[in-house]
């Protein structure tokens, strides 16, 4: 049973509210679960084990007990966090793309704990970012192109049909399969590109970095390598960077174009605030892929539900205060 009173509790029942009326998968026991462990993410800010248990909303006192609870939770099959976020990341982007704007996705991978790698898609927020939909591997090197897919495709069955999407994704990402992808999907692109990745481009070949040095600034319609995708190339090389950015996108290169790459880095301070600066979820001692995937959703709605507070504007304008005139 879950306390009543406290300031953890009255979060709690909040977000527990918000949850049931959200098409998130969940049964009730699941929903009110993951209430009580938003809430105190968001109270302690920590994975800590130890952490949580000292602020979870339950009435018993036995740590044991607590114990339990998280650990029955955390690998319960029946919680998808993909399930979880459809039903959350559609009524994001809908506001993120109001007036008609085109809304920036953006793909990278980081490192969990030891052997334990991370792949997300993120939805910039300003000059943040949120999660959308990730994918844990234990693996000491990067996720493939197969696992890139389907968590591209879950991913864009959470997109309301009529809106413009533009990923941004760095050079582990810059294959002629990925490209392909988003070209199928009739999504926007700026994708960073390896300079040893060799075009074939208007009758000759030449590789990304011998256009870089060239100084060519632009590239359009390039094939890439003998897949037979044809995608538009902008390079820009600003002084004071020792690389280039080789940047594949879906529009005839400029320099605001291929600038439009930087937009990636919102993730940078996401995954910061999941790391050193917020959480410590690197400092979790799960072992179980699919485990850490629930301990990242419950970060997730923590994260949600600090951004989203923050973006609420005031129910009024604070009330000026009024100095009287001094007696002259």
């Amino acid at each position: 049973m879950r306390y009543t009173k406290g300031g953890v509790a009255h979060m709690a029942a909040v977000i527990e509210d918000d949850l049931g009326g959200r098409k998130t998968g969940l049964h009730k026991p699941h929903i009110k679960g993951l209430a009580d462990l938003t809430a105190s993410m968001l109270a302690c800010r920590s994975v800590n084990t130890s952490d949580l248990l000292s602020v979870l909303p339950r009435q018993t006192k036995d740590a044991d007990s607590r114990y339990r609870y998280i650990n029955r939770w955390l690998k319960n099959p029946l919680i998808d966090p993909l399930a979880v976020m459809s039903g959350f990341v559609p009524e994001i982007l809908a506001m993120s793309a109001s007036g008609g704007k085109t809304v920036v996705l953006a793909m990278d991978q980081s490192k969990i704990s030891d052997g334990f790698e991370c792949l997300m898609i993120s939805l910039r927020i300003g000059e943040r970012a949120i999660p959308m939909a990730w994918k844990v591997k234990q693996t000491q090197g990067g996720i493939g192109f197969t696992e890139q897919k389907s968590l591209l495709e879950a991913a864009a069955t959470m997109v309301p049909k009529g809106l413009s999407i533009l990923l941004a994704a760095d050079r582990f990402y810059g294959t002629a399969s990925m490209i392909r992808w988003c070209q199928e999907q009739g999504w926007k692109y700026r994708i960073r590109l390896k300079r040893d990745l060799i075009l074939l481009h208007e009758g000759g070949e030449i590789t990304t970095g011998d256009a870089a040095k060239a100084g060519i600034a632009a590239l359009s319609n390039a094939r890439l390598n003998e897949s037979g995708v044809v995608t538009h190339i902008g390079i820009l090389h600003e002084k004071g960077h020792k690389q280039p950015w080789i940047i594949a996108m879906d529009e005839p290169p400029s320099k605001g174009r291929v600038l439009d790459y930087g937009m990636r880095w919102a993730i940078e301070p996401m995954f910061s605030d999941f790391k050193s600066r917020g959480f410590a979820i690197t400092k979790t001692q799960l072992q179980h892929p699919d485990r850490i995937e629930r301990l990242i959703l419950i970060v997730t709605m923590a994260y949600y539900w600090a951004v989203s507070t923050g973006m609420l504007p005031p129910e009024k304008p604070p009330a000026r205060s009024q100095k009287k005139p001094r007696a002259a």
